[in-house]
């Protein structure tokens, strides 16, 4: 029976919806399991063309996250880069979400597997991998896959804004990796929602092939993961950086118990979770508005004499896994970030959506990453990884802990953490494009 790999933010991670109600954390588990999460519908969405505004362009708005890591000051954009968001797809409405940005649907690809329960077994039971699939989740499945391809190339929200992403010009391929299903079992009917590592595996191969074809340079993002490694995913990653692609993948929600794979992969460039510890300051009734301070160092309202912290549940090595302190690369926004989202298993509740995670941190460097391959687009893995993490070097976090609203945002916290818990430092595509240079 093929081993499973669970999503991080579906099993482990944290969704709030922006009208204020609350969502709760949930345990991972060792199957896919059944993420036991709070949601409602968020901002009142109106409903979804199939084209989407196409005729016009909605004026312009920067979220706080991308604020945090200067996106909008710099002149790149991303432009002439593929990005392949290997997730969950994209939802059905996508048209109406990225009706500004670039989706290559006709690249989009999806695997999966027919599942059952076996009574011989005891146990449920997986067909041959197809692909077949397509890109569209499935209508009681996760938003995910739409959230983190929001980040990266910007969204519609409700035909009356455009939300600015990190790299708004760049091409999404959406390769859905992760899929669920509804399986009838003697203990009732089984929600199921995850992957095997011969999809995740796939959709990699799927993208090193394809980057052959391509007019320009390539990015997978992951924001996926497993406890233990796959040879199979590292082979393909492998194979993917042999072709020149460039592979980012979240580091993982479980704080001090150590990163997951693939992000634990020394040849994958990993990335933490970072917050703005003022983050729920509320600007014309919206917090995710409101204005990121351009020094990091300048005090906050709370006393904190630093604007970051590193969120508890981001993953750090952990030495008893192997792990080792440069197998976290960098930081980048993962607190309260704001995208479509369709909770799964929860029909109706497709809206706007805080999420938390690692997940939310990986777009960040995805679309950084593709700023700099406009400019240098012949440039490898190493080469990607080392410039990256020489350009955060230059931020790091203070270990002298901060104070922060966090979730639930009615929560006072106080995070702590080590020097080497978020990698090399908090990554800025400024200072980014200036390394490159």
């Amino acid at each position: 029976m093929k081993r499973k790999i669970f999503v991080l933010i579906i099993l482990l991670g944290i969704l709030l919806p922006i009208t204020g109600v609350l969502a709760k954390p949930v345990k991972a588990a060792t199957f896919f399991g059944t993420a036991d999460m709070k949601n409602a519908l968020a901002e009142p969405l109106i409903v979804p063309t199939e084209n989407g505004n196409t005729e016009s362009s909605l004026p312009e708005l920067t979220p706080f996250w991308v604020d945090m890591v200067n996106a909008e000051i710099v002149s790149n954009d991303g432009e002439g880069v593929y990005v392949a968001v290997l997730d969950t797809g994209l939802v059905s409405a996508w048209p109406f979400f990225f009706s500004q940005a670039n989706i290559a649907w006709e690249l989009g690809k999806g695997y999966t597997h027919d599942v059952w329960w076996d009574d011989t077994i005891g146990d449920l039971a997986f067909g041959p991998l197809k692909d077949d699939r397509g890109f569209l989740t499935s209508s009681f499945g996760s938003g995910h896959g739409t959230h983190v391809a929001s980040t990266i190339v910007g969204f519609n929200y409700n035909d009356i804004l455009w939300i600015q992403g990190v790299a708004p010009k760049a091409t999404i391929i959406p390769v859905l990796v992760l899929d669920y299903w509804y399986v009838p079992s003697p203990y009732g009917l089984l929600e199921i929602g995850g992957g095997t590592d011969p999809m995740v595996a796939a959709g990699i191969n799927y993208i090193a092939d394809l980057s052959d074809t391509l007019d320009g340079p390539v990015i997978i993002s992951m924001s996926l993961g497993g406890p233990e490694p796959a040879p199979i995913i590292e082979d393909a990653i492998d194979y993917a950086i042999s072709k020149g692609v460039i592979v980012v993948a979240s580091a993982g929600n479980e704080g001090y118990d150590g990163m997951g794979w693939p992000g634990a992969y020394p040849q994958v460039i990993s990335c933490a979770m970072a917050g703005w510890t003022e983050q729920f300051t509320f600007a014309n009734g919206w917090s995710w508005v409101a204005d990121f301070p351009e020094n990091l160092n300048t005090e906050d309202s709370w006393g904190n004499n630093h604007q970051l912290f590193l969120d508890y549940m981001s993953s750090r090595p952990n030495k008893d896994l192997g792990q080792k302190s440069f197998h976290l690369d960098v930081a980048t926004p993962g607190c309260a970030i704001v995208g479509p989202y369709q909770s799964d298993f929860a029909p109706g509740s497709l809206g706007y959506y805080y999420l938390w995670g690692t997940s939310m941190a990986a777009p960040h460097v995805s679309g950084i990453a593709a700023m700099v391959l406009q400019d240098y687009p012949g440039y490898s893995q190493s080469s990607m990884e080392k410039t990256l993490k020489n350009a955060a070097s230059g931020s790091p976090l203070p270990c002298d802990g901060s104070f922060a609203i966090d979730f639930p945002p009615e929560y006072y916290w106080y995070f702590t953490w080590g020097g080497t818990d978020y990698g090399a430092g908090f990554l800025q595509a400024n200072e980014a494009l200036k390394a490159a240079k």
